[in-house]
């Protein structure tokens, strides 16, 4: 069957977006209603007066445009007429939607910042409103913008001598290779070619020439990742595993030559008549491209602070800033029974736990911890309020402690780290942040 290949690409990567954006979504759903089992950060201080509502009703119109995108997809490429698209207009309403309630919860915690949900949210964006021409070639350039994005979020001291480390031993011990004697020089190589590689694979999509073999060696890159942090290597959270899938498949359907190859069914006529034509442009479009380029470019800003972490496609990259949440051994015991396992041990000769809030992330809402300061901090203020709610204690022995660290060296990775003891003075830190800081009111139960 001869289709058109642009439009024969856009359809098939909406049913794959839709598709693997509704499993994402339901894998998380506790991230995306008004759930008390994690604190939650809006960006703005005055919605915490909003009513929960907003939250089911936003995550309500997400799945509904989803699964109203992947229905229509599918009719439209099932058609007998290739040319034919079901309901275009509808269709773009709804990734309009997808976009709008996506910022909606965003807007009531910023924990809903995933990068997959991110990504998703204008892609859809960008397949739902442009015409194929259009569409294809700019959502190209916003992969190729992560892959590079990524692989310069990289390109410091801190990912060498941290995680980059830690993804080499996960990947070696997922092949049957124990690193327990190699040198800590050795690793920083081998984590130092991570950046390299991703590097090339951006480089390597952007030319035609060399489009093939850059897109199996994307392929390789992420079977490798999912390797490296699947059950026999790291063991991180399912979501990430799936969303390397969306990757392979997703490159797949835009780089492949099998989409190049396929014959247009457009009238010669037609084709010539359009080639001769100026391109006209709808309002939607250009604010549409406008939207996208601001996105494409946006993570340039990230090293001044301006902009966040992830949104930048600082993947699996450690020089952001954050902060470490410390509670006295006996405010422990005062936590949720659910909460403790997350609190490690004092160290000796120390009274100070440390809480583990990117694990209970992970335990309690299927989702990563969003790495920007300003979000932990509301994290570590609802915390201590709910211990020092009840047993407020001596202001000379404070029961929380909180470590902020800067942004790491690029050459060095050290970090300047300030100390603040007690609700009051961690409370403080908070009018430093452009963004809000304070968390809505959480019930620890």
């Amino acid at each position: 069957m001869f289709r058109e290949p642009l439009k024969l690409q856009l359809r098939i990567l909406q049913i794959t977006m839709a598709l693997f954006a509704l499993v994402l979504l339901s894998l998380t759903w506790k991230l995306w209603t008004p759930q008390t089992l994690f604190p939650q950060v809006p960006l703005f201080s005055r919605v915490s007066e909003l009513p929960p509502a907003v939250d089911w009703l936003s995550f309500a119109i997400m799945v509904l445009t989803l699964i109203s995108l992947f229905v229509l997809s599918v009719a439209s490429l099932l058609k007998k007429k290739p040319e034919d698209e079901s309901a275009p207009r509808f269709q773009m309403l709804c990734g309009c939607l997808f976009l709008l309630s996506f910022l909606l919860e965003v807007v009531f915690d910023q924990h809903r910042l995933q990068p997959w949900a991110y990504q998703f949210a204008l892609g859809l964006l960008i397949l739902t409103v442009l015409k194929p021409p259009r569409a294809i070639p700019l959502f190209r350039l916003f992969v190729l913008s992560i892959y590079f994005y990524s692989a310069l979020s990289k390109c410091d001291a801190s990912f060498v001598q941290t995680l980059g480390r830690q993804l080499a031993e996960g990947l070696f011990s997922a092949v049957g290779i124990s690193t327990t004697y190699w040198s800590p020089q050795t690793l920083s190589w081998i984590a130092a070619s991570f950046p390299i590689g991703e590097f090339l694979i951006a480089f390597g999509l952007f030319f035609r020439r060399t489009r093939q073999v850059a897109l199996w060696a994307a392929v390789g890159m992420h079977l490798t990742l999912m390797l490296a942090i699947g059950p026999l290597g790291l063991n991180h959270y399912k979501g990430v595993l799936i969303w390397n899938v969306y990757f392979i498949f997703q490159d797949l359907i835009l780089f492949h030559t099998w989409f190049q190859n396929q014959t247009s069914v457009e009238p010669v006529g037609r084709q010539a008549e359009e080639q001769l034509s100026p391109p006209t442009y709808s309002g939607l479009e250009r604010a549409v491209q406008t939207l996208i380029w601001i996105a494409l470019l946006a993570p340039l800003l990230e090293p001044t602070g301006y902009f966040d972490h992830w949104p930048s496609w600082g993947l699996y990259a450690s020089h952001h800033d954050r902060v470490v949440l410390l509670i006295d051994e006996e405010a422990k015991w005062d936590l949720p029974p659910d909460l403790q396992p997350f609190v490690d041990s004092p160290r000796p000769l120390s009274r100070w736990c440390r809480v583990r809030v990117e694990r209970w992330s992970l335990a309690d809402l299927g989702a990563p911890l969003y790495p920007q300061a300003r979000f932990q901090l509301g994290v570590a203020i609802a915390v201590g309020k709910a211990v020092e709610q009840d047993s407020p204690g001596d202001a000379s022995q404070p029961r929380i402690r909180l470590l902020y660290e800067s942004a790491a060296d690029r050459w060095s990775g050290e970090r300047k780290i300030r100390e603040y003891n007690g609700l009051s003075q961690i409370e403080a830190l908070s009018q430093e942040f452009l963004l809000n800081a304070t968390p809505r009111p959480f019930p620890m139960k």
